[in-house]
C-alpha cells in the first residue's frame, strides 16, 4: 500500500510507490480515491486519540503536496522538454500556508511563463483539472500567465494576499521567484495601501458578525477574534516586515513572548474546533451551530459537572480564546499602523494631563512604566476615554500597558477609595460609558476589578433564549439604557424615552445592569446571589443608603415585570393591585420599567415583539393609575365594569347601537368578559355581532390591538356555536397559517355561544398589519375549519425547525387552584414543537374540561404556557387522582410529540 496504515499515527506515503503505480495503471482513479479514504480515516482517527490538530493540518498539507506532485508527474507536463519549464503548479492561500483542514479549500495556482506556455500544455491542463474534480478535491484553481497574475493581484486584494502565502507543489521553481518579484510590496500593494485595504476589510468582516466576539453560533474563521483574525495579523506583518512567520517579529519588538504564546494556543484551540466541525460534518462547516456544539464537546473531551454542561465549557474556552484574540488584535494592529504610516509630521498631539495625552485620535500613556507607581491608571484611561468624543481608540502601547500591569487590581486596590471614586466618576459620565465598558472587559480590567462579573465572562447558557454570553448580556443592557436617552429612540421606546429622562442618578441602573446577573455563577437563585453582591458593590463604593437598597431590590426583583406581564391578567384591577404592592411606588416602577425592557431586548432582539411593548406599556399605565388612586383605594371588579360598559355605551350609541341591544349581546358572556376585553374591542365586537345578525356560519373578525407604531399584535375575533373541538381546531389552523398564538381568551356565553379572542405574531413576531389579501387568507381559512369542527381529526405535522430538534426539555406539569378566579391553573412548561397547542386543546376535549384563557410563552426551545381551566360543571378540579392523572397523560402526550417530530 501507499499509505501507511499503522493506528495512531501519521499516515504517509511513498512517492516512488506511488508514481509506479500511477505509471502502470490505466485510470488515477481506483488508485488515488481509496488512497484519500484511507488518509482521511487515518487523519480522523489519530484527531480522536490527540486532539492534534496543529500537527494534522500541515500534515495533510504534505499528503495532498505528494498526491498532486505524483498526479502533475504523470499528466504529460514533463512529455515536451523545451516546454516543461514553461508551468508551474503552486498552493496558494490557507494550503499555501500549510493549513489543510479535513474540508478546507485546495487552493491552487497553475502559473504560465507565456501565452505559448498556455497552448503548449492545453490538453494536460484540461486532463489534470478533470481528474482533480473526478477526486471529488474540494479544489480552488486558476491558470494564468505571468503577465496575468501580476495584473489581477493589482486590482484584486484577495489575489494578492493569496499570492503572499505561496510555494511550488510541481513545475518550475523559478516561475514562483518572478511572480514574488513582480508582487513585491516595493512594485504593487505597498505597506500603507495594502493596510489600509486590510483594515477595511477586517471592519466589514467585523460589522457582518455585530461587532461581538459573542454569538449563538459563531462562526470559528470569520467571527471576531478568530483565525481571520489571526491571518490578517500575518498577512499585515507579512507584507510590512517581509517575514513569513509571526515569530521572527519578536526582534522588532512587535510582539512578546507572552503575545505569542496566547496566540499559539488560541489557534491551536480554534484549529481543534475547525476541524472536529469538518470531521463530524463531513463538509467546510466553519460555525459552531446549535446541533454540533455538543457532539464537538465530546470529542474535545468536555464532560459535564455539577456547575456547567460540558458545551459550556467548551464554549466559555472558545470565547475567553476570542477575547484574548481580539485584544492581541488590537494591540499587533495598532502597532502595525503606527510601524506602516510611521512620523508622518503633521501627528495631532492633544495633552490630557501629566501622564496622558492624545496623540492622533488614540489615548496614550506619557510612560506606560508610570502605573506601576500610579496604579489608578488602570481606571483613569478609561475614565478620560469615556469623557471625551474626540478619542478614536487606545495606542497599542496603552493597550499592552494595561495587558502588563492589570494584575495589580486586587483585593487592596477594589478597596482602595481613590479606586472607587474613579469607577463611580466614570459610570456619572455622560457620554461613551457602554463602549467603554466593553473595552474595559475586554482588556481584562472590568473582570478584576469586579471579580463576580469577571467570573461570568464568557459564561453561555446552553439555550435558545439566551443568545449571548452572561457578560455581553449585562454590556448590552447598560448599551440599551444609554440608547434610551436619544430622540432617535422615541419612537421605539417611548415610555423608556420619557422615564430615562426623570431618572436622575442613572448609575443606578447601570450598575443594576453590569450585576443583575453576576450571581449565575453561583449556586442557589442568581437574582437572590447577585442581590447580595450588588449590596456589597453598593457598601463598598458608598452609594446613599436609597441608592444602594434600589440597586439591590432591582437586581433582586429584575425578572419581576417582565414574568407579571406574561402570567398576570394586566386589565385585571386585583392582579394589577397585587402587582402595585410588590412594587412598593413609583420610583420603583420606573426603574423596573426601564430595567425589564432594557433586560428583554439584550437577552435577545426577538423576544421584543410588538405585543410584548404593549403588553408592558399596559402594565406599566395600569399599575401607575393604581399607585395614583392609592394602594388603599383600589378599584372593584364591579365599579371597573360599570365603568366599561358606560363609557362602551356612549361610544355604540354614536354607531346606532341603543343601550338595550347592547346589553342583550352583553348578557351572554359574563363579568369577565369586560375585564379582559377593555371598552374599544368591547363596541368592536358588539358592532360586528350586530352586523352579523342571525347567521350560523362562524364570525370572524381580524384587527390590530394597537394604532401606536412598533407595538401591538393582531387580534382574531370569533363568534359562533360552541364545539368540544373548537380550540383543538382553531389553534391547529393557525398554526399552518404559520401564526403564532401569544395570548388566548376563551369564553362561553349562556347560550353557548363562544367568544374567544386570540392575540397572534406572524413567523418573523410582527403583527400582520394592513395586509388585505392576507387577512383575507386568515379568515376564509378559519371560516372554512370552523364551519366543520366536528372533521377534524388530526394535527397537520410540520417540521421542527433544526435548532430545535437538538433540545431535549422533559415535559413538566403543574396544577394549582386559584380561589379568586375559582379556576384551576394548568402550566405546562415543554419543548417547543409545531402544534402544541393543538394537542392540549385535543387533550382537554377528551378530558371534558373547560379551557377559559391562556397566556402563551415561548423561551428558546422550550414553551411555558398557564391555562386556566374548569371542570364541565365550570368548578375548579379538586380531585387529587384527577389531577395526578392530568399530569401524566399530557406529559406522556407532549413526549411523545417531540419523539414523532424528531423523526419529520
Amino acid at each position: 500500500m501507499a499509505v501507511n496504515q499503522t493506528t495512531l499515527e501519521l499516515p504517509s506515503i511513498d512517492n516512488e510507490a506511488l508514481l509506479e503505480q500511477l505509471n502502470t495503471a490505466i485510470s488515477p482513479l481506483p488508485i488515488i480515491k481509496p488512497l484519500l479514504a484511507d488518509i482521511k480515516q487515518q487523519c480522523h482517527n489519530y484527531f480522536r486519540a490527540t486532539l492534534d490538530a496543529a500537527t494534522l493540518v500541515a500534515h495533510r498539507s504534505k499528503l495532498i503536496d505528494q498526491i498532486l506532485f505524483c498526479l502533475w508527474q504523470n499528466s504529460g507536463f514533463n512529455d515536451n522538454p523545451n516546454s516543461k519549464d514553461s508551468i508551474s503548479l503552486l498552493a496558494v492561500g490557507g494550503y499555501g500556508r500549510a493549513e489543510l483542514q479535513p474540508h478546507s479549500d485546495i487552493d491552487l495556482l497553475i502559473v504560465l511563463e507565456n501565452e505559448a506556455a498556455f497552448d503548449e500544455h492545453k490538453e494536460a491542463l484540461q486532463s489534470f483539472i478533470t481528474l482533480l474534480w473526478d477526486l471529488k478535491l474540494d479544489i480552488g484553481h486558476s491558470v494564468r500567465t505571468l503577465d496575468e497574475c501580476v495584473s489581477e493581484a493589482k486590482k484584486d486584494l484577495t489575489i494578492i494576499t493569496n499570492m503572499m502565502e505561496v510555494r511550488t507543489i510541481a513545475g518550475n521553481e523559478s516561475l514562483l521567484l518572478q511572480l514574488q518579484e513582480k508582487t513585491d510590496p516595493r512594485i504593487i500593494w505597498s505597506g500603507p495601501e495594502f493596510f489600509a485595504a486590510k483594515w477595511e476589510e477586517l471592519k466589514k468582516r467585523h460589522a457582518k458578525h455585530e461587532d461581538t466576539e459573542y454569538n449563538l453560533e459563531p462562526n470559528v474563521k470569520n467571527s471576531p477574534g478568530t483565525l481571520r483574525d489571526i491571518q490578517t495579523i500575518n498577512w499585515m506583518a507579512m507584507r510590512h516586515f517581509r517575514h513569513e512567520e509571526l515569530e521572527e517579529l519578536k526582534q522588532y519588538k512587535f510582539l512578546t513572548q507572552f503575545e505569542l504564546d496566547q496566540y499559539k494556543r488560541s489557534t491551536e484551540f480554534l484549529w481543534q474546533l475547525r476541524y472536529a466541525l469538518h470531521m463530524v460534518t463531513n463538509r467546510e462547516e466553519d460555525r459552531l451551530l446549535f446541533d454540533l456544539q455538543k457532539e464537538i464537546a465530546e470529542i474535545l473531551g468536555f464532560r459535564d459537572d455539577e456547575e456547567m454542561l460540558g458545551v459550556e465549557h467548551m464554549m466559555l474556552q472558545f470565547y475567553r480564546h476570542q477575547l484574548a484574540l481580539t485584544e492581541l488584535t488590537d494591540i499587533l494592529l495598532y502597532h502595525i499602523k503606527d510601524d506602516v504610516f510611521g512620523d508622518s509630521g503633521q501627528d495631532q498631539i492633544e495633552p490630557i494631563d501629566d501622564d496622558l495625552y492624545i496623540f492622533n485620535g488614540h489615548i496614550r500613556l506619557t510612560d506606560p512604566k508610570r502605573i506601576a507607581d500610579k496604579p489608578e491608571l488602570l481606571l483613569r484611561i478609561f475614565v478620560e476615554f469615556a469623557k471625551r468624543d474626540n478619542i478614536e481608540g487606545m495606542h497599542s502601547s496603552t493597550i499592552r500597558a494595561l495587558h502588563d500591569h492589570r494584575e495589580l487590581i486586587d483585593q487592596d486596590f477594589r478597596e482602595k477609595p481613590l479606586h472607587n471614586d474613579l469607577f463611580m466618576q466614570f459610570l456619572r459620565n455622560n457620554l461613551e460609558i457602554s463602549s467603554t465598558l466593553k473595552r474595559m472587559m475586554r482588556y481584562g480590567i472590568l473582570g478584576r476589578y469586579i471579580p463576580d462579573f469577571g467570573s461570568i465572562i464568557g459564561h453561555m447558557q446552553y439555550d435558545l433564549f439566551h443568545i449571548y454570553t452572561v457578560d455581553e448580556h449585562s454590556l448590552r443592557m447598560v448599551q440599551m439604557l444609554r440608547r434610551y436617552r436619544h430622540a432617535d429612540e422615541k419612537e421605539h421606546f417611548p415610555v423608556a424615552y420619557n422615564l430615562i429622562h426623570k431618572i436622575k442618578r442613572k448609575e443606578v441602573l447601570y450598575i443594576t445592569a453590569i450585576l443583575h446577573d453576576a450571581g449565575k455563577m453561583h449556586r442557589g437563585d442568581h437574582e437572590v446571589v447577585g442581590a447580595e453582591i450588588a449590596k456589597a458593590f453598593c457598601r463598598q463604593h458608598k452609594l446613599s443608603q436609597y441608592d444602594a437598597d434600589m440597586v439591590e431590590w432591582l437586581v433582586r426583583n429584575h425578572l419581576l415585570m417582565s414574568q407579571a406581564s406574561q402570567r398576570i391578567d394586566i386589565n385585571n384591577p386585583e392582579d394589577i393591585h397585587h402587582f402595585a404592592l410588590e412594587v412598593g411606588d413609583m420610583d420603583h416602577l420606573q426603574h423596573l420599567f426601564l430595567v425589564s425592557i432594557a433586560d428583554i431586548n439584550s437577552t435577545n432582539p426577538k423576544l421584543w415583539t410588538g405585543w410584548r411593548a404593549e403588553q408592558m406599556r399596559t402594565l406599566y399605565y395600569n399599575t401607575k393609575q393604581a399607585f395614583r388612586r392609592g394602594l388603599n383605594n383600589s378599584m372593584g371588579k364591579e365599579q371597573l365594569i360599570s365603568a366599561i360598559q358606560c363609557e362602551a355605551i356612549y361610544e355604540l350609541e354614536k354607531l346606532g347601537i341603543d343601550e338595550d341591544h347592547a346589553r342583550t349581546i352583553w348578557a351572554e358572556p359574563g363579568d369577565d368578559y369586560f375585564l379582559r376585553e377593555g371598552t374599544e374591542n368591547i363596541v368592536w365586537h358588539t358592532q360586528i355581532i350586530t352586523d352579523h345578525g342571525f347567521s350560523e356560519s362562524p364570525l370572524v373578525a381580524i384587527k390590530e390591538t394597537s394604532d401606536i407604531d412598533f407595538e401591538g399584535a393582531t387580534q382574531i375575533f370569533i363568534f359562533m356555536k360552541n364545539h368540544p373541538n373548537l380550540f383543538a381546531v382553531t389553534t391547529a389552523t393557525l398554526d399552518q397559517l404559520n401564526l403564532s398564538i401569544q395570548d388566548a381568551r376563551i369564553m362561553t356565553s349562556n347560550n353557548r355561544n363562544a367568544v374567544d379572542t386570540y392575540i397572534v405574531l406572524d413567523e418573523n413576531g410582527d403583527a400582520i398589519g394592513n395586509d388585505p389579501a392576507r387577512i383575507d387568507q386568515i379568515k376564509k381559512t378559519l371560516t372554512h375549519a370552523l364551519s366543520t369542527p366536528e372533521e377534524y381529526s388530526s394535527v397537520i405535522q410540520r417540521r421542527t425547525p433544526r435548532q430545535l430538534k437538538h433540545f431535549q426539555v422533559p415535559t413538566q406539569v403543574t396544577l394549582s387552584n386559584d380561589p379568586v378566579m375559582m379556576r384551576t391553573v394548568l402550566e405546562v412548561i415543554a419543548a417547543d414543537r409545531p402544534g402544541l397547542l393543538a394537542r392540549m386543546g385535543e387533550f382537554f376535549m377528551t378530558h371534558n374540561l373547560l379551557m377559559h384563557s391562556a397566556k402563551i410563552m415561548t423561551e428558546g426551545e422550550r414553551i411555558s404556557d398557564i391555562f386556566f381551566i374548569s371542570d364541565c360543571n365550570d368548578k375548579p378540579i379538586s380531585d387529587p387522582d384527577l389531577c395526578l392523572h392530568i399530569q401524566e397523560e399530557i406529559c406522556e402526550i407532549l413526549d411523545q410529540q417531540v419523539e414523532a417530530q424528531q423523526k419529520i
